[in-house]
């Protein structure tokens, strides 16, 4: 395997911290299928150990190594609470899933837990995906933005997705005829990739912000679920002050943790659910 030293990262809390549905634990490592080939990346001490089926990957790039990650965690360290969770999860990265997979997975993401976005997605791939051959099994990818528009929304709702086909359908249409330009939504600001990205069917302000996040590289986008939203509420008053809007809190928040706002919401998320569960499987 080919063999990459790194520092200040970490492998399991960077994929396993909810950010992507791109990849998955297998083994001792972690498979990704979205890239056109099978990655699989495993950590030992400082050191990652990669493989691929076909032609070589930047690694670096997939899980964003050269960020400035000191100036980062600086940068972010508002409070106590904030320093509590970088200290918690200090190798973890924001990652660079691809922009497709990442649209398709969190458009799945909406009112569903974990467990069934990963079951739905894994069913897209197995059904409408390109192979791969990779040790003696067969995986499956993301499909094409050009398969998935030919599909009807009856079709892709025999994956489990529900009324979330339409979405997908839609989407990928508009994705296949070039209505959306993934290099200019990298190139341009994040408000006007957030803009665009509300503009296609399905896509509202937090599935815009991750796809932002975790694909784009607008590392101040601050997706707010359920979970980040009830954190903010119980440890920060600038929600309260905010309003109920999506789009206020999203302001307040970015203004309050500045340029690497992204970085503060997954050491946030992670560290407070982690705990969360911890106290109440103690409890």
């Amino acid at each position: 395997m080919n063999r990459l030293e790194v520092s200040n990262f970490s492998l399991k809390d960077t994929i396993e911290c909810g950010q992507t549905f791109c990849w998955t634990r297998e083994g001792e490592g972690y498979v990704c299928t979205d890239v056109g080939q099978v990655v699989y990346v495993e950590q030992q001490g400082n050191v990652l150990m990669y493989e691929t089926s076909s032609h070589d990957v930047d690694i670096s790039r997939m899980f964003r190594l050269h960020d400035p990650i000191d100036t980062i965690q600086q940068s972010i360290a508002k409070d106590e609470l904030i320093q509590r969770s970088v200290e918690y999860a200090p190798g973890l990265r924001v990652i660079a899933d691809p922009f497709f997979p990442c649209l398709i997975t969190f458009l799945c993401s909406i009112q569903k837990n974990i467990p069934a976005i990963r079951r739905s997605v894994q069913k897209i791939r197995e059904r409408w995906g390109p192979a791969y051959e990779f040790r003696g099994r067969t995986y499956y990818g993301m499909p094409e933005p050009s398969t998935l528009a030919r599909l009807k929304p009856d079709e892709l709702r025999q994956v489990g997705i529900g009324w979330r086909a339409e979405f997908i359908s839609r989407t990928a249409r508009d994705v296949a005829n070039g209505d959306v330009d993934e290099r200019y939504l990298r190139g341009t600001s994040y408000e006007e990739a957030h803009s665009v990205l509300k503009g296609l069917h399905g896509v509202g302000d937090k599935v815009a912000d991750c796809v932002s996040l975790f694909s784009l590289g607008h590392l101040e986008a601050f997706p707010i679920d359920v979970w980040i939203e009830r954190v903010i509420r119980q440890h920060y008053d600038f929600f309260t002050d905010a309003g109920k809007s999506y789009a206020r809190k999203s302001q307040a928040a970015r203004s309050y943790f500045g340029k690497y706002a992204g970085y503060a919401q997954e050491y946030l998320y992670y560290y407070s659910k982690n705990t969360f569960e911890t106290r109440s499987s103690v409890s």
